[in-house]
């Protein structure tokens, strides 16, 4: 049996899963986004499986030609939103769509810092975004605000099991099902852990 015949079904328990996760979701969440390369960077001119998804993107390891994949999960390191888009999408437009229907405290990097998303996405005793400012930013924050941008390595954790014990990088799908297929059935693998 072709296992990539049943991504439908696992797409909607996956689905399922997320939207139980929220339901019983810590307060304080998790949002960032990493690099889902879906080739080397040398073989990027002739890769043609994903070429109407992917681009190039950039993240803190360099360039690299393929998705991105932003993820919302809480303290408990429980996944309640994922988002595949293209690897040059702006990461604050994802966070908006992918968290509009999730309250709590947001902690995020300076990836997301932005006055009009903060006003925009908060809600008074609902929700509020604290995006971590650049070092260039004359912007003070609190010591409970320290404090939980000490929280955020839980999300890189998250991705670092995805993508090393998981299975979520790979260049070896031959379709784009293929491709979607493998990432969904790592995902579900994850979040039954």
């Amino acid at each position: 049996m072709n296992i990539n015949k049943r991504i439908l079904l696992a797409l909607v328990i996956v689905k399922n899963i997320l939207n139980l996760n929220k339901e019983s979701a810590r307060l304080i969440k998790h949002t960032d986004s990493t690099d889902v390369p879906v080739c080397l960077n040398k073989n990027a001119k002739r890769h043609k499986t994903m070429k109407m998804l992917s681009s190039w993107g950039h993240s803190g390891k360099g360039s690299y030609y393929g998705l991105k994949m932003s993820l919302t999960s809480d303290l408990n390191r429980n996944v309640l939103a994922v988002k595949f888009t293209s690897g040059d999408e702006d990461d604050r437009k994802t966070f908006r769509k992918m968290n509009k229907d999730i309250d709590g405290i947001f902690v995020a990097d300076a990836g997301y810092v932005s006055e009009d998303l903060e006003k925009e996405f908060y809600k008074e005793n609902k929700r509020i975004l604290f995006a971590k400012p650049r070092k260039n930013m004359k912007k003070l924050m609190t010591a409970f605000q320290s404090k939980l941008y000490d929280t955020r390595m839980i999300i890189e954790l998250n991705f670092r099991n995805l993508k090393m014990l998981y299975g979520l990088i790979t260049s070896f799908p031959r379709t784009i099902g293929g491709y979607f297929a493998n990432y969904i059935y790592s995902i579900l693998a994850y979040i039954l852990r």
